[in-house]
């Protein structure tokens, strides 16, 4: 018989699904890294209320205005805020985590390069709070309860930062950032300010041990080694989009590997290239070796006589040749030819 090779794509196949779940898994394994900041300097500068006075007007008064009262955002018909109205903890916030200056869309909210080494954004805060009269409220952070600060920051945060502070969105197109890897003074800082979409917690809401608590949970959060591809958690919206991508490459993949369903399509016996042998104790048919000892040179165009529907042989009422079973083959070939 002849075999039937498969085709080119036939035997790429497996490679091709293969490969697949190759991609898969180093999509798992990559890991968002947080933004590279800004290296501290070391070395102080020579002019801190110079070097804040020309980065100011450089960097931030074109959105803001030159007396910090805000202005319209070049190219946009957004309003930059005024700093006037803000607070040296602001301020130093969003200089500490590189929400400004921004490199690109000042509104989107997402994770940034920092701008300003410490020592620059220390000056920089040092001028805003002398040039536009602002209160110098930065916060200063003490040793909390990681126990207390894991139920505090359940009940006030993990709804839009996640349960272990990764993030995510928390409706209304606000990207909420992680926390686990800012360091403790900005952690305090956005829970006293609320920046952008955040709710500010006053002390009210919110204690000063409170606040130390919540610190002291995000840093054993940070400082946990998280799975071997160094996940600690996933947030909701990721986790479900993520999840269904994965779910149909695996399905589509598996499907391709083991080959495309051929439904009700019966594949011709020379293509297969198997032989059928006849299974043990079948009654022997036209064609058989035992059948041809057993009948001789008997008419070979007369088909077996089958059995009526009563239950009942025709064998002995025709003419035509009868089906010999092979237990009365064997019985015949043991007992030899007749005399």
């Amino acid at each position: 018989m002849d075999t039937v090779h498969p085709s080119s794509l036939e035997r790429a196949r497996p490679y091709i699904a293969w490969s697949v779940l190759l991609g898969i898994a180093v999509a798992v394994a990559v890991i968002a890294l947080p933004a590279s900041g800004a290296e501290d300097g070391e070395e102080e500068l020579e002019n801190p209320v110079a070097f804040a006075e020309t980065s100011y007007a450089n960097v931030c008064a074109e959105c803001h205005g030159g007396d910090g009262l805000g202005g319209t955002v070049p190219g946009t018909d957004s309003e930059a805020p005024a700093l006037t109205d803000d607070s040296a903890a602001y301020l130093d916030l969003v200089l500490r985590t590189g929400r400004m200056p921004p490199p690109g869309d000042p509104f989107d909210n997402r994770a940034r390069e920092v701008y300003y080494t410490d020592v620059e954004r220390e000056a920089m805060v040092a001028w805003m709070v002398d040039a536009f009269d602002l209160p110098s409220d930065i916060p200063e952070v003490g040793e909390g309860d990681v126990s207390a600060g894991l139920e505090t920051f359940a009940l006030n945060c993990a709804h839009c930062h996640g349960n272990a502070g990764a993030g995510g969105v928390a409706g209304q197109r606000a990207w909420t950032p992680e926390v686990t890897h800012l360091d403790p003074v900005a952690i305090a800082e956005a829970i006293r300010v609320g920046p952008f979409e955040m709710p500010a917690f006053g002390d009210d809401q919110l204690s000063d041990t409170d606040v130390d608590d919540i610190v002291a949970y995000l840093e054993a959060v940070d400082d946990e080694p998280g799975t071997i591809l160094g996940l600690v958690e996933l947030n909701p919206v990721f986790a479900s989009g993520f999840v269904g991508v994965v779910a149909l490459a695996l399905m589509g993949a598996l499907l391709f590997i083991g080959g495309r369903p051929q439904p009700f399509e019966r594949v011709p016996e020379e293509e297969i290239g198997a032989q059928i042998d006849r299974p043990e104790g079948q009654t022997p048919m036209p064609g058989d070796p035992a059948y041809e000892r057993a009948v001789g040179d008997v008419d070979r165009d007369h088909e077996p006589v089958p059995y009526t529907d009563e239950g009942k042989s025709d064998r002995g009422t025709s003419d035509a040749p009868q089906a010999v079973t092979a237990d009365e083959l064997d019985r015949d070939e043991q007992e030899g030819p007749q005399a």
